[in-house]
């Protein structure tokens, strides 16, 4: 595996095991405590970017055509049969994810972070998974 793939993943996997670890605290305090919210904003935009920047990776060295969006990475994956197709028409849903995170649209992100602290690891933990059977 590419060395540098290898270290965004294994940075990958250490932001889902803070969230994990941290997830009970996190989902507790999301809605009345700024620096939770603060801080898991940040931290699951870390996972939706470095997920994004691995499927850019693996596209890149696999020499299949450059994307031209983050949800195109993630289609891209599945149509090449890098990740099952079922799966990436789920997981697609992390470029919005990182896109709204990314742009501070002004609204209250405290359910979308509880949504991806609930269910989005696994998916994440899933993709990991793929990317690692390479």
């Amino acid at each position: 595996m590419d060395e540098v793939l290898f270290r965004k993943l294994e940075r990958l996997k250490e932001e889902v095991l803070y969230l994990e670890t941290n997830r009970t605290k996190f989902l507790k305090n999301l809605k009345i405590s700024v620096e939770t919210k603060k801080i898991t904003e940040r931290s699951v935009y870390l996972c939706t970017e470095i997920a994004l920047d691995i499927a850019d990776m693996v596209i890149a060295i696999r020499g299949l055509p450059k994307p031209s969006t983050y949800s195109d990475s993630i289609y891209k994956l599945g149509d090449h049969k890098i990740i099952p197709k079922s799966f990436a028409r789920k997981f697609v849903y992390i470029a919005g994810l990182r896109n709204f995170l990314a742009h501070d649209y002004q609204i209250d992100t405290s359910n979308d972070l509880m949504r991806f602290l609930k269910s989005g690891l696994s998916d994440i933990k899933r993709f990991i998974n793929f990317i690692e059977k390479l």
